[in-house]
């Protein structure tokens, strides 16, 4: 077992989600994915670390998927990513760094790449280690050795 891996039926408590959300993105490998867009989805879990917006009412108190879906849009659009898996982890960084989710589930689907199948698609959870400490964090030193730097 690695530090990054947290059965997701692990994760009680509340949550913001946004599904299917369309951003274009230059992601891929191959030379044609390098120079047209495709349309990538995102799945996205948040675990909302606080519980203060049940009881205020306040965009403030909680997670602005708006914000959220706009921050992704900008990341995407910053750079061409090789890999889905790496852009997963970008996402989960932005997640925890800009909006303090506790735990983030991400899923990103590239559409229409493989013959006869819907999708390929890579899905991760990560625990905010400013929640639950370093040694379950996505950024642990292991991890951070090995990152190219975004």
């Amino acid at each position: 077992m690695t530090a990054y891996y947290y059965p997701a039926e692990t994760f009680a408590g509340d949550r913001v989600i946004i599904e299917d959300l369309r951003i274009p993105a230059s992601i891929g490998i191959y030379p044609h994915e390098k120079i047209q867009k495709q349309t990538i989805a995102l799945d996205i879990e948040m675990g909302l670390a606080k519980q203060a917006c049940f009881r205020s009412d306040r965009v403030e108190d909680t997670i602005d998927y708006a914000a959220v879906a706009d921050a992704l849009r900008e990341l995407t659009a910053s750079r061409h990513f090789n890999l889905i898996e790496f852009l997963a982890e970008q996402i989960s960084n932005v997640i925890f760094d800009r909006f303090g989710a506790s735990w983030t589930k991400v899923r990103i689907s590239k559409i229409g790449v493989i013959p006869d199948a819907r999708c390929a698609a890579v899905a991760i959870t990560r625990l905010n280690g400013n929640s639950f400490g370093t040694a379950f964090s996505s950024t642990s030193s292991v991890a951070a050795q090995n990152e190219e730097p975004v």
